[in-house]
């Protein structure tokens, strides 16, 4: 279905009023123009009226008629006419008509009174050309004015109306209640009816927090009991059987308490409440801990190049929330390939890029948006476990600190996910 580009508001309401001025000086110049011919028309009845009284006692003189303008004569045969104008030979204007006359010897005869209204026609033509001259200067007086009232009483009502809009937050939904009595009168009802929803949206979302907020807390406590148990059982003598099913309750643990931690920094996201310590990291020093950290998951399928012989520069970010950044990027790397995973540093430009490289099927560029939206994956994903919120989390947490997640495709194929951040300060 084609969709419909809705015009400016402001741009057709000076249309409109431009429009409606442009009619109505039409419609003046119409009526004007019919009434003064109406005038003329019946002006020359009276006259032909009078004439008719006085042919009709045979005391009909022709001869003052011409100082006046007139014409008159008594035909013998011919046909009515009403009054008509016709243009003379001189190039002047005259109304003609024919009437019928009744002479004192009972005889019908016709008397045609012609009456010169050239006079006439140009003062109405002088008159147009002032009411034309008048549309012009009222034409170009309404669009002048046109541009601050609709700017005062519409353009900058909207524009305040969408700032108050644009600042709000997520956590501060229903504090900062918009004032009707500030707003146009058009416009409070709009301001009163997203009062209105923006309430019922808090109350929504605070009901949302804690619900998240205390499944969090409830879970963590047998997730960390299964864990605990799990892990003791491992330490014991079991048979191969039983040694697998403790294996698979400990890594489903596990990846219940990773769910957990997950979901609730995405809360705490969402609700403007992650705490974050910037500091000036090294870039070496950072990925040396996320080796260590994933070493013991990944083996030697993790891989950390020597850092090269000149110091890249320090950026700022919070450690701890890097790590976990990292850490979930080595796991998902780790999960959708087989092959080695290899970190790595390097500048490009003004920004310090962050590399995690895996050998796997890659991200298709078109999905490249999808994967960050959260319990969303993409097609290279299918048979593999997982909710689908891991890039989404590290999205979120990167851009906290003002940095960026970029997936590019890795040097002999598989995905490249970069975490940049903006130079710091250069290493001493």
């Amino acid at each position: 279905m084609r969709r419909t580009v809705l015009p400016s508001l402001r741009g057709w309401l000076q249309s409109t009023a431009l429009l409606s001025v442009i009619a109505g000086y039409v419609l003046l110049l119409l009526v004007n123009a019919a009434l003064g011919d109406l005038q003329r028309k019946q002006q020359h009845l009276k006259l032909a009226a009078s004439l008719l009284q006085q042919a009709s006692t045979g005391a009909l003189d022709a001869g003052p008629l011409g100082s006046l303008g007139l014409e008159a004569r008594v035909l013998a045969d011919g046909e009515l006419q009403s009054p008509t104008l016709q243009p003379g030979p001189s190039g002047q204007q005259w109304l003609l008509s024919r009437s019928s006359l009744q002479l004192p010897n009972n005889e019908r005869r016709l008397l045609e009174l012609r009456q010169d209204v050239t006079a006439s026609l140009q003062q109405q033509q002088f008159s147009q050309m002032l009411l034309v001259a008048a549309a012009g200067a009222s034409i170009l007086f309404t669009s002048l004015l046109l541009r601050p009232v609709l700017k005062r009483g519409l353009v900058l009502p909207l524009n305040d109306l969408d700032q108050e809009l644009q600042a709000l937050e997520a956590d501060t939904l229903g504090e900062h209640l918009l004032d009707p009595s500030r707003q146009p009168q058009e416009l409070r009802a709009i301001a009163e009816a997203f009062n209105n929803l923006q309430q019922r949206l808090a109350a929504a979302w605070q009901r949302e927090r804690s619900f998240v907020d205390g499944v969090a807390h409830e879970l963590r406590t047998p997730i960390t009991v299964i864990s605990g148990h799990s892990q003791r059982l491992q330490r014991q003598v079991l048979s191969d059987p039983a040694r697998d099913s403790v294996n698979s309750i400990t890594g489903e643990a596990r990846r219940m308490g990773q769910l957990l931690t997950s979901l609730r920094e995405l809360a705490r996201c969402d609700a403007g409440r992650l705490q974050l310590q910037p500091a000036l990291l090294d870039a070496d020093e950072q990925l040396l801990l996320a080796y260590e950290q994933a070493c013991a998951q990944a083996g030697e399928r993790l891989q950390l190049p020597l850092p090269s012989a000149q110091r890249l520069p320090l950026f700022s970010a919070d450690a701890t929330r890097l790590q976990q950044s990292l850490q979930l990027l080595i796991s998902n790397a780790l999960s959708f390939s087989t092959g080695s995973v290899r970190l790595l540093a390097e500048v490009i430009g003004d920004q310090l890029v962050l590399h995690v490289q895996d050998s796997g099927p890659g991200i298709p560029e078109a999905e490249r948006a999808l994967v960050f939206q959260r319990f969303q994956r993409g097609s290279t994903a299918a048979g593999q476990r997982g909710p689908g919120i891991g890039l989404a989390l590290v999205d979120e947490l990167t851009r906290a600190m003002n940095g960026e997640v970029v997936i590019a495709e890795a040097p002999g194929g598989g995905a490249d996910l970069q975490l940049r951040f903006k130079v710091a300060a250069a290493a001493p």
